[in-house]
């Protein structure tokens, strides 16, 4: 049976062939000088910085090998290593048999067996290419941040990694983006950053990587102090690196739907053109008749009490014909782009009857509370205001529950001086990421059928081009505010106009 060879002992262990055998292998120059500075030992790559071959090398000094300027700074490297009697470490720049060069030097003393000092050792590493890519990389960097800085896009750098991406780079528009300043953001994690994780979602990094192809979106997204935006996102894999280029295309959105909008609002006002002119004359013969109808009755004898409900009736009657008159004017002015007349009007007025068209909607859904404070009159349109209310009582009203629902009116004056009215409700609520986008054109949350997405829109505008806004606020499950804040109308106006400052409340 075959035994295994004993094992060496470390006196029989070949350590000059494990020596010799190393230092041809290693990448940095190895070398060993006697106390005289003569050359002992270098391998080949020592010999090629120094330019010769290693045969006319060996015992020769320094000195006898490169030019006085050359070798100063390497002797008195020397001279300190076997002055400390220990290795010592130093980074140089010099020139090495004409080549300027970079070194990481370890010199360290060789002692005989009875501790004397019997020369030196040296490894030395040559930085200059390390040196030149440190530069080359910081060039290129500067290069990066300098395009990267010039460009309209947000552009991002990350790194995929076991816990997720890491954000290496970002531009000045990344900053704009996701509200960080460089370096608040580079080298964190991409989920430490909840506004940015839009930009580059893992399911999607993973896919660009997995099938090497860019990947090229548009996105919509809510940014906190901004709303809703729009953005054009490309992807694209360089190694274990993803690049994102972000582009904001929100005015480029914004003005199609405006276009969108316009061909709806031009086919709309073509519909209206020609409902008021098929409402125009069966309303003037119902005028005429209700008037004849008024003056007949003022002849014919009837009991007082008959004749005082036939008059309230033809009033009420009038009334709805002088709105429905006014309706058509206003039709008429949406189909030809006109201006709609303004004047001081009574918000309470406007708001009783609201509630008395929307009434067939409210009656069935839940209670309606009035808490009505003394305004001012306001300059606005009777019509217009009344579309606005209506519309903004017909959707409290969609919105409540099947059971216990409640609307409650709110009027007061702000401190401006403007005049508020609130809606409130008791129903389902907006969901926060829709809030932004109530304003919308075309934008609704309601089924396919119950809704156009253009009520709360053109109430909006209607707001907006009397002086006016209105706003919203909304918690699911418990119910939502819209706020019309209107201007007062003038002083003067007022006067000449002949209406009151309502000097009352309604409760």
């Amino acid at each position: 049976m075959a035994t295994a060879p004993a094992a060496q002992t470390p006196a029989e262990l070949p350590y000059r062939e494990l020596f010799l055998a190393l230092a041809r292998e290693v990448p940095d120059a190895v070398f060993a000088k006697d106390i005289e500075g003569r050359y002992i030992f270098i391998n080949e790559v020592g010999a090629r910085y120094l330019g010769r071959p290693v045969e006319d090398i060996l015992g020769r000094r320094d000195c006898d090998i490169l030019s006085p300027e050359e070798v100063q700074s390497t002797l008195e490297f020397d001279r300190q290593t076997l002055l400390a009697g220990r290795t010592l470490y130093a980074e140089m720049r010099e020139v090495m048999a004409g080549v300027p060069r970079e070194w990481l030097s370890t010199k360290g003393v060789i002692r005989k067996p009875d501790g004397q000092v019997a020369g030196l050792f040296g490894i030395v590493r040559d930085m200059s290419n390390h040196r030149r890519g440190e530069e080359a990389q910081r060039h290129s960097e500067a290069l990066f941040r300098a395009a990267a800085s010039g460009s309209f896009d947000a552009f991002f750098l990350l790194r995929g990694e076991a816990a997720g991406l890491r954000l290496l780079r970002l531009n000045a528009h990344a900053e704009r983006l996701i509200g960080q300043e460089c370096g608040a953001a580079e080298g964190r994690m991409l989920v430490d950053l909840p506004d940015a994780l839009f930009i580059a979602p893992l399911e999607l990094c993973e896919q660009v990587w997995r099938t090497g192809r860019p990947h090229d979106d548009e996105v919509d997204q809510v940014l906190p102090g901004v709303g809703r935006r729009w953005f054009r996102r490309q992807l694209v894999a360089v190694g274990d690196c993803m690049t994102v280029t972000v582009r904001d295309i929100t005015l480029q959105r914004e003005n199609e739907i405006r276009l969108r909008l316009n061909e709806r609002m031009a086919s709309v006002g073509m519909l209206a053109a020609g409902v008021a002119h098929e409402i125009n004359n069966p309303l003037a013969f119902v005028s005429s008749n209700l008037s004849f109808i008024g003056t007949e009755l003022g002849r014919m004898a009837l009991p007082e009490d008959d004749a005082h409900e036939l008059r309230e009736a033809i009033d009420e009657a009038r009334e709805g014909a002088e709105r429905m008159r006014l309706i058509v004017q206003s039709l008429r002015a949406l189909s030809r782009g006109e201006q709609v007349n303004t004047h001081p009007l009574d918000v309470h007025e406007v708001l009783e009857s609201s509630v008395h068209l929307a009434w067939c909607k409210l009656r069935s859904r839940g209670r309606l509370l009035r808490d009505y404070g003394e305004l001012p009159p306001v300059r606005g349109n009777s019509v217009q205001l009344a579309q606005v209310f209506t519309n903004l009582l017909i959707n409290a009203a969609q919105a409540l529950p099947r059971q216990g629902g409640e609307i409650r009116l709110v009027t007061r004056t702000n401190g401006a001086g403007q005049v508020v009215v609130e809606v409130h409700d008791n129903g389902c609520g907006i969901a926060r990421e829709h809030l932004a986008r109530v304003f919308e054109p075309f934008f609704t949350t309601k089924p396919l059928g119950e809704g156009t997405g253009l009520g709360l829109s053109i109430s909006h505008d209607i707001l907006k081009g009397l002086g006016g806004e209105m706003s919203v606020d909304s918690t699911m499950g418990q119910g939502s505010i819209f706020r019309v804040v209107l201007p007062t109308a003038p002083e003067d106006a007022v006067r000449q106009s002949g209406t009151p400052p309502l000097q009352h409340s309604l409760v």
